[in-house]
């Protein structure tokens, strides 16, 4: 019964793919699974907190009179001021990037010739988790702009110039985007062999993408006070802040970034523990992405850089396995995922993020 609806929908996703093509059958998921997004949590479409302040900048990105903290991650502010997604409309940015991320993981999986059920999987890994919830919660929020060109950035590896590029514009988006240098470096040298040369050249080139942000930030520093900078993070206050309200919540709160989708990076850890590359490249992620929440307490927000490794194991998983199998064992996770109620932590605990029917009877 299962093999059936694998073949199924195997062969139903590729007269799709014929008709439409391949983008369009991409971008058509991506709507679908945003769309279901929206159903198993409820979104929000009224900037607020950091939201608010993006949507302020959008505005007018140079308009120093004004103070803004967050006036160093300036391209998704940018992006609206340019597009006339300003504002009000500034949350549109977001979740045109939320609806990229998703398309692009699809087409990218399929370009490197999954199946068309197993490329679904793998979308939802990241399209079914906190990684897209919380940017649809909370309206403004720039997260999905940054994760969108970090997973360009690992999924164009073997073309290290390109991947560069996509990192750069992480960087301009949010400098947690650095955490995942060590990750990036790491799985060059996963993914393209043991060249040195190569790698070396990599790191090179991932150096250049840090410059048009350290220009920026000098710029910048020079004319107007920015609050969030790094004598705030690294401040005693933040620490300590930043300490006493995630410490009680930390393990839940990394939990419910994928829920049921830690598996994949737990269990390959064990089973591939023998392959020390690959080891040292989901250790390293995993490590360095938790290590923000020495400066930072949102626990189930910030955990969610942490998507490339569950894709990877994700990935090596399936080489260890029958294909079969391993969808079935994918599939039957996915389900359960949603079973498990869905909550993200903030400075005042875990909070539940309800469904929207639900959203919609406590509201009326």
């Amino acid at each position: 019964m299962i093999r059936a609806l694998i073949t199924k929908t195997n062969l139903y996703c590729l007269s799709i793919e014929k008709r439409l093509g391949l983008l369009t059958t991409s971008l058509l998921i991506g709507f679908i699974i945003i769309a279901f997004d929206m159903l198993y949590v409820t979104p929000s479409f009224e900037s607020a907190y950091h939201g608010l302040q993006y949507s302020l900048l959008s505005n007018n990105p140079f308009d120093f009179e004004h103070s803004n903290p967050l006036r160093y991650r300036i391209l998704p502010s940018l992006i609206g001021y340019i597009t006339f997604l300003r504002g009000d409309l500034f949350f549109i940015i977001p979740l045109i990037f939320a609806l990229l991320l998703v398309t692009s993981i699809y087409y990218v999986y399929r370009e490197k010739k999954y199946d068309p059920l197993d490329s679904l999987l793998f979308t939802g890994l990241i399209g079914f988790s906190s990684t897209i919830y919380i940017q649809l919660q909370a309206a403004g929020y720039t997260d999905a702009v940054f994760y969108f060109f970090v997973f360009l950035s690992f999924a164009y590896i073997k073309r290290p110039v390109l991947s560069a590029v996509y990192f750069c514009l992480g960087m301009l988006t949010h400098e947690s985007c650095i955490f995942l240098l060590p990750g990036l470096i790491l799985y060059s040298r996963y993914a393209n062999g043991s060249d040195i040369k190569q790698l070396f050249k990599y790191m090179g080139y991932l150096l250049v993408a840090l410059i048009p942000l350290l220009i920026y930030r000098m710029w910048i520093s020079s004319i107007v006070k920015v609050e969030y900078d790094l004598n705030f993070y690294f401040s005693k206050d933040n620490l300590s802040f930043a300490f006493k309200k995630m410490i009680d919540h930390i393990g839940a709160g990394g939990f419910y970034a994928f829920k049921l989708f830690w598996i994949f990076p737990l269990f390959m850890l064990y089973k591939a523990r023998k392959d020390k590359q690959f080891v040292m490249l989901i250790a390293s992620i995993i490590t360095c992405v938790f290590l923000q929440l020495l400066i930072a307490f949102d626990a189930t927000r910030i955990v969610c850089l942490a998507f490339p490794a569950i894709l990877i194991a994700a990935e090596k998983m399936k080489t260890y396995y029958d294909p079969v199998k391993f969808t079935k064992f994918f599939l039957g996770l996915t389900v359960l995922n949603f079973f498990l109620l869905q909550y993200f932590m903030s400075a005042d605990g875990l909070i539940p993020m309800t469904p929207s029917a639900i959203g919609w009877l406590l509201n009326h």
